[in-house]
């Protein structure tokens, strides 16, 4: 019968777990530093629209009250 160590066996899942972080971290990153595709300038333009006419108060009565201004 073969007799397993528990530092052994937490050696050797510790170093599985960092060998599929890693792998995992180098997907995210290619990933995230190829662009396939740009916006277009339209939807650039809604978002800094949509951003400008958004605003957040805090209040005492209700706390935090969002507000589109038109």
């Amino acid at each position: 019968m073969k007799k397993h160590s528990t530092l052994i066996y937490l050696v050797n899942s510790f170093q599985a777990e960092e060998a599929a972080q890693n792998r995992a971290d180098d997907v995210i990153g290619n990933q995230l530093t190829v662009m396939e595709f740009e916006p277009s300038e339209r939807s650039i333009e809604n978002i800094l629209n949509f951003a400008r006419s958004y605003e957040v108060l805090e209040t005492e009565s209700v706390g935090y009250a969002e507000m589109n201004l038109n």
